[in-house]
């Protein structure tokens, strides 16, 4: 049967330590967690493997992506910063290393130095049995000169359904990447809010359902593309009321009761 995976909760004043047992009590079958160099990722790793659970991606830092297109030093640097996360991912055999090209509305232009730093990072992880996913975010030009230049695929695509419907929803992401599609990010919002202005403050990680994405439009692209991966959630319990008067407890189940749908949606 299909898994049902979900990020430490973004955004939770409850320790990713004392959310894997819960994450596991509840259902799910896997994990994922975000890593800027400094988290216990090893740590992680132990719980994970404790709990039977399947630690299915680290997502990439993502606050300096800028700094790939920036020339000189701050790009080389972050370079190597990142395969030292990729070494970090191949430590605790996770296979999945998730990045966003660009941070924000604004981006430094598309150049062939960070094209070739990024491919540079995508050498270095196949060599260390590591899938670079790169994730759909604002509506910049730089992600498909990304894919486009690194058409190996050994490396793809995360969609993120809630960035496609606040940032993007006009574009069809699996019809430019559904053939490279990897990996999900799954959580629901409002869409965008003030038209015309997009808006990271709409990207709120709502529960599935609980917002204004078609859901049946989502499962019937996936379908389409035949993707046979995980339901993978990365929801918040920071943004809607009712989530405040849950126990981490009850907020997981409740994702985990809407994985299942989503999961039964699906071929």
């Amino acid at each position: 049967m299909r898994r049902i995976n979900i990020s430490a909760i973004v955004g939770s004043s409850v320790s990713v330590e004392e959310q894997i047992p819960l994450i596991k009590e509840v259902g799910f079958q896997g994990f994922f967690a975000t890593y800027t160099g400094h988290e216990p990722l090893e740590n992680w790793a132990r719980l994970v493997q404790k709990h039977q659970l399947e630690f299915e991606t680290i997502h990439g830092p993502y606050q300096y992506a800028n700094r790939m297109w920036e020339s000189g030093n701050t790009g080389d640097e972050y370079l190597e910063f990142l395969k030292d996360s990729v070494d970090a991912c191949h430590a605790i055999a996770v296979d999945k290393f998730i990045l966003h090209v660009t941070v924000g509305n604004h981006a430094p232009d598309i150049s062939s130095k960070g094209l070739e730093r990024f491919r540079s990072l995508c050498n270095y992880a196949k060599n260390q049995n590591v899938h670079i996913c790169f994730e759909n975010i604002e509506p910049l030009p730089h992600l498909k000169a990304v894919m486009d230049y690194i058409p190996d695929p050994y490396h793809g695509f995360c969609w993120d359904i809630g960035h496609n419907l606040c940032y993007t929803p006009n574009i069809d992401m699996l019809e430019h990447y559904g053939n490279r599609l990897m990996c999900l990010h799954i959580h629901d919002n409002y869409g965008v809010t003030q038209p015309g202005n997009i808006d990271y403050r709409d990207d709120i990680h709502l529960l599935p359902f609980d917002g204004v994405l078609d859901w049946e439009w989502f499962a019937a692209q996936l379908n389409r593309y035949h993707y046979q991966g995980p339901v993978t959630l990365e929801v918040s319990d920071q943004n809607k009321p009712e989530y405040h008067a849950m126990s981490v407890k009850e907020y997981l189940e409740a994702a985990y009761a809407c994985g299942e749908k989503i999961r039964e949606m699906l071929l």
